[in-house]
């Protein structure tokens, strides 16, 4: 597929970039490459491929999900710097939240 000027223009701006004659002409060659080459993967008979989206065959490898006992809150109160209405309170990190 070839790629006309217009196009070039559209996806430079796209991608905010500002592009001098050599580099739309040499973008456009590029562009025009990989279009040809995604057309030609394309026209590949995967009818009897089946879908999938990893190679490998991967099981869950993170450990069950499961509650746990957790530590007392008064405990946790005596530890934190404060503690107001059941919350550790930490200090504001971020300039401008109140």
């Amino acid at each position: 597929m070839k790629i006309d000027e217009k196009q070039i223009l559209r996806v430079a701006e796209l991608a905010r970039l500002d592009l001098t004659g050599d580099e739309k002409k040499e973008f456009a060659a590029q562009l025009s490459d990989i279009i040809s080459y995604v057309e030609k993967i394309n026209e590949l008979d995967t009818a009897d491929i089946s879908p999938s989206d990893h190679i490998a065959e991967l099981k869950n490898v993170f450990r069950a999900d499961t509650v746990l006992p957790s530590m007392d809150r008064a405990e946790l109160e005596k530890m934190a710097p404060r503690f107001q209405d059941g919350h550790v309170v930490v200090p504001i990190i971020i300039e401008g939240q109140e």
